[in-house]
């Protein structure tokens, strides 16, 4: 069974940008877990994937200055991303993509009324 994602309140503090984007391209995948493919219309594996480097194409700015496209990292983490693969991404300073599932992790309705929250 998999875990739910962490509590959004939890994350947004470390989001230095939040994002509605598409992966354009998967730049490079480490080899420190076996590579797993993303099921469609899910990011979700179930299982570790490796860390991967990825491009994304920015459609919508909900925090931080963002424009075009954004190369970043995805941790080792129970999700795989492949081109194509869009939702809602929460960014932190060093470019690692937050949230145990990436875009899969909160609905873009709910990282909105997080945000406006906290404002």
């Amino acid at each position: 069974m998999a875990k739910p994602p962490e509590p959004i309140e939890d994350v947004l503090p470390q989001a230095l940008w939040v994002v509605d984007a598409e992966v354009l391209e998967v730049l490079s995948t480490g080899s420190a877990a076996p590579r797993v493919e993303a099921k469609p219309g899910s990011t979700s594996t179930g299982q570790r994937s490796a860390a991967q480097t990825v491009k994304l194409k920015i459609n919508r700015v909900l925090r931080g200055e963002a424009q075009g496209e954004l190369v970043v990292e995805k941790p080792e983490a129970g999700y795989s991303l492949v081109k194509g693969n869009k939702g809602p991404f929460l960014i932190d300073s060093t470019r690692t993509i937050l949230g145990r599932y990436g875009p899969d992790s909160w609905s873009w309705e709910r990282i909105e009324q997080a945000v406006g929250a906290r404002t």
